[in-house]
This record gives C-alpha cells, structure tokens and sequence, in this order.
C-alpha cells in the first residue's frame, strides 16, 4: 500500500519515467490497484490485522471532527499504522494501546505500548541499518498539516507515538452546516 502511495505521489509530481509509469492524466495499467487511500474508518481492520498477528492491541476511539480531509485522514491513519509497524519489529509484542479522538480541540493520535526495559532481548528483532525514516516521515507528515509528532520511551518503560494536529485545520461539522 505505502508504495502504490508512493507511485501515486511521483506520478503527480512529474511526467513518465524510463520505466514506463505513466504521466498524470494518462490510463492506468490494468491490475494496477485504485482502491481508496485508507483512513481512520478503517482503524478496527488494521487492529485485528496485527491481533491476528499476535500483537495485543486495545483500541480507544472517542469523538472525531466530521468531514476531514482525505490527505490527514490518512496521515491519521498512517501514523497508527507505523507505530505499530514499529512495535512488532522493535519491542517484540507487548500489549499496545491505540487511541483516537479529539482532545482540546485537537485530533490526537497515540500508540503506546508495554515495551521492554532498555537491553531487553526476545521477540524484537534488531535494528536495520539503514532505516528509521517511518518516523521522519511521519513528522513531515504532521507538519504538512500545522500538527506535531513526537516519539519516545515512556518513563515507566515502552515507547509512545503521539501525533497532534490543530484544531483550526480539522472541520468539526460535515460542509453546508
């Protein structure tokens, strides 16, 4: 999904490639896959994707504003998406907690979970070289929409993903009302 989103997004930015992509505006290859970009809807499938995985995982869903946009519904959803991604490849599987809602007037989106004490070994697997850009990512994400992320260990132990977005950007009545 993260690279037919990319494709997407490259494809917007620029003409055809060598490889034969195709320019904005042109046919879309047969089988390529035009399914909606995924939001905060479908948060429960993601959940019980990684339970079924054996990664315990409770979901908290209060209040959310109506009518957000496309782009920060799937930023939304997306930074859920990597910080369990992260749980699973960097703490093994501890039991996590997922929460969504609006809190003084801005959307808030945390995945905190159990985690390890530093030095901990078993079920996590070892840092790539190379990687760590989920969470710059993320960042940038958050900072398209005037929000925040901010990521780190817990003091009791675990790690936390926390991304806020401000109010002002997130429309809190379906347009017309």
């Amino acid at each position: 999904a993260a690279m037919t989103e990319l494709r997407h997004l490259l494809g917007l930015l620029g003409p055809a490639d060598a490889a034969g992509e195709p320019a904005p505006g042109d046919r879309v290859p047969a089988g390529q896959d035009l399914r909606p970009q995924p939001g905060l809807g479908q948060l429960r499938s993601l959940i019980d994707g990684v339970t079924a995985a054996g990664l315990p995982v409770d979901l908290h869903v209060g209040d959310l504003p109506h009518g957000l946009s496309p782009g920060l519904d799937l930023a939304a959803f997306r930074v859920v998406q990597e910080a369990l991604t992260n749980v699973i490849k960097h703490a093994g599987k501890p039991h996590t907690s997922v929460s969504v809602g609006c809190r003084d007037g801005d959307l808030v989106v945390a995945v905190t979970d159990a985690g390890r004490p530093a030095g901990a070994t078993g079920g996590a697997a070892p840092a790539i070289p190379g990687a760590g850009r989920g969470l710059l990512g993320l960042r940038e994400r958050m900072a398209l929409y005037g929000g925040e992320l901010e990521a780190g260990p817990q003091p009791d132990g675990g790690w936390q993903v926390r991304a806020r977005i401000p109010a002002d950007l997130v429309p809190t009545a379906p347009p017309g009302r």
